[in-house]
């Protein structure tokens, strides 16, 4: 160890016997050993350890590098915490019975986006496919370039889940600008950090994801913030077997 403190510089000593390679140290060493041995245990390296005492050899400056040094640490603390959290979560819902793994659900940032949109209320929900249909009619008007893949998204702007009068706004993501007609809007989405569940399989499962979704926010410490939507990445227009659809559902979300 004391090999090591004397080729990088840190601790160097005041003698090194030419024969036997020895090094001696003097008691005026000591306080930059103890030293030395302090910062280390806080779990500093020892090229940070370097600079600091090369750096700072006042107390006020030392204090001012440890107190970033802690907040440092801290993050790092809360990092691994949310991290544990989640595999605490995950492994004790592996037993539940459960169509939607539980496991599947993840923390991402979606990128902020142009899209074209319509909205408007349904009577219930298999009615969001006339939204779809008015949204194609309004789009064959004009020279549209849709991203590759595509993004074809329901945002739900009722408080909580509704069976009956729902209010929706189906958007597609979009290349370039557009107009605004009556009907169809074009906007841009700003970045949304969401909790999201992707699975395989009929819309009849889409309340159990919901469920599935609400629960790990409030087991993993964070808060709705925003208004949940679905990304339909197979959908029925491209797949016509409902076990072969793949959809994304969204929360979006912040720490509590």
């Amino acid at each position: 160890m004391l090999r090591h403190y004397d080729e990088i510089g840190l601790l160097i000593p005041e003698q090194v016997d030419e024969f036997t390679g020895y090094r001696y140290y003097s008691e005026r060493q000591l306080p930059i050993a103890g030293k030395i041995q302090a910062l280390k245990s806080m779990g500093l390296s020892l090229n940070l350890i370097k600079e600091i005492l090369t750096k700072y050899s006042d107390n006020t400056g030392l204090k001012n590098y440890l107190e970033l040094q802690a907040i440092e640490q801290k993050e790092k603390i809360e990092h691994m915490r949310k991290k544990l959290n989640l595999l605490e979560t995950t492994i004790a819902n592996l037993d539940r019975d459960s169509d939607i793994p539980l496991f599947s659900v993840a923390l991402k940032k979606i990128p902020a986006h142009y899209v074209i949109s319509v909205r408007g209320i349904i009577e219930t929900p298999d009615k969001e496919a006339e939204l779809w249909e008015r949204l194609a009619q309004e789009r064959k008007k004009q020279k549209i370039q849709f991203t590759n893949p595509a993004w074809n998204i329901a945002v739900f702007h009722d408080e909580g889940f509704q069976d009956r009068n729902l209010d929706v706004e189906i958007q597609q993501a979009v290349i370039g600008k557009c107009r605004d007609s009556d009907i169809m809007k074009y906007k841009k989405v700003e970045e949304i950090t969401a909790a999201t569940l992707t699975f395989k399989g009929r819309y009849a499962l889409l309340p159990q994801a919901n469920e599935e979704i609400i629960r790990w926010i409030g087991d993993n410490c964070y808060k709705l913030n925003g208004n949940h939507f679905n990304i339909y990445h197979i959908s029925p227009e491209m797949e016509q077997l409902e076990d072969e659809m793949v959809t994304e559902v969204c929360f979006p979300v912040s720490p509590i």
